[in-house]
């Protein structure tokens, strides 16, 4: 666990200068609209929200401007907002419109995809496993249980890092079709898996494996060790699938837009099982606005960068274990049993995130605004002199 703790502190302190000269720039890359920015003290009616790994800061002006000009669109279908939309991610990321499905939120693309992948297995006539790290994102379970697929769990190692070994043991040795699901950064601990690891594997894969590679965090790594899935698909026919989202960095949760970046073929299989229309027309507006405003999401970034410092700062004084962040979240050690350290920050006003399996004494914590992350921190302290944590 030291050795990565030291590699956390490392990683921050090779970002303190971006941090520095990103604030010194002032408004340029001021929010402007952001819907928390000023502290206010959290009250039981209000109270401070660091358990759905939400964007602090709302979503972009740019965004909120666009849906401000688009209400009278509303009696209206949204076809032509939703073909700019995936106009629009296909120049973000410099690839084909043909390789994009628009989802209703990434947990869409996690349910179509685990189907898609199930009907492949039923047509070659073979059997479907799906292969996780333990603990991850819960959803790819909640989704496999109704067609009973077999879910095969691997246990993160004593420094919170997917046993991809493990992985590709399991994926070797079946004689199947297997549907490989990584979150990167992984939810609930925010590390992240590195390139070379991830597309050595991807490279020599069976022609009947899938990656499922869960990318709604992605927007907040500044790591040189991570690579998007998206660039493999670049270069390559391989079955890769990788998730996006505009609910984390680009604000956007209450409005459901995400998508899919895959081959032409997977996005055949993957289309059957999508809703027709699951895009609404303020969300997919919003969204087009939202993916082409870098100020605001630079802005998130660093001040993210900012909110991790303070935290790992108190950790360590606290010399409380945690896992090496790269999203807006962080995996930290409580101590004692998470349902008495959630209901002890419930009664300061702080709701946390949910219990996660083999780890009932870490939490995971949103990275709010640096204001909020000292308000977090004070309180850390507070319990520990109450012998608390």
């Amino acid at each position: 666990m030291e050795n990565t703790q030291n590699s956390a502190r490392r990683e921050i302190l090779k970002i303190g200068a971006l941090i520095g000269g990103t604030f010194a720039l002032g408004g340029m890359l001021s929010p402007m609209n952001a819907a928390t920015t000023q502290f206010k003290q959290p009250t039981r009616d209000n109270p401070l929200m660091l358990n759905y790994n939400e964007n602090a800061y709302g979503y972009s002006q740019l965004a909120r401007k666009a849906i401000e000009r688009s209400l009278t669109k509303i009696p209206f279908y949204p076809h032509e907002a939703v073909d700019k939309l995936r106009t629009d991610i296909a120049n973000f990321h410099q690839i084909k419109a043909d390789k994009i499905c628009l989802t209703n939120g990434s947990s869409a693309g996690i349910q179509s995809s685990i189907y898609a992948a199930n009907k492949m297995a039923q047509e070659l006539n073979l059997p479907i496993r799906i292969i996780i790290p333990n603990p991850t994102f819960e959803f790819i379970e909640e989704y496999a249980r109704p067609l009973n697929i077999e879910v095969v769990k691997f246990n993160l190692d004593s420094e919170f890092n997917v046993d991809i070994d493990s992985m590709k043991r399991n994926e070797r040795e079946f004689d199947g079709v297997s549907l490989v699901y990584l979150c990167n950064p992984n939810n609930p601990t925010s590390n992240i898996i590195g390139a070379n690891d991830l597309y050595s594997w991807i490279r020599t894969a069976k022609t009947t494996t899938v990656f499922l590679i869960d990318e709604a965090y992605a927007e907040y790594v500044v790591s040189n060790l991570f690579k998007s899935g998206i660039d493999i698909l670049k270069d390559s026919t391989k079955n890769v699938i990788v998730l996006r989202s505009f609910s984390k960095i680009f604000g956007l949760a209450g409005l459901r837009v995400g998508y899919i970046i895959t081959t032409s073929e997977l996005k055949r299989r993957i289309d059957e099982f999508l809703e027709l229309e699951s895009i609404n027309v303020l969300g997919a507006i919003a969204a087009s606005a939202a993916i082409k405003d870098f100020n605001f999401r630079q802005y998130c970034v660093n001040s993210n960068l900012k909110s991790k410092q303070i935290i790992t700062k108190t950790l360590d004084s606290l010399d409380l274990k945690y896992a090496p962040s790269h999203a807006n979240f962080i995996f930290h050690e409580i101590t004692g049993q998470f349902d008495d350290f959630a209901n002890n920050m419930k009664l300061q006003n702080i709701l946390v995130g949910r219990q996660f399996t083999r780890y009932d004494n870490f939490c995971r914590v949103t990275l709010g605004t640096p204001d909020q992350m000292q308000y977090y921190t004070k309180v850390l302290k507070d319990f520990r002199k109450k012998r608390l944590i």
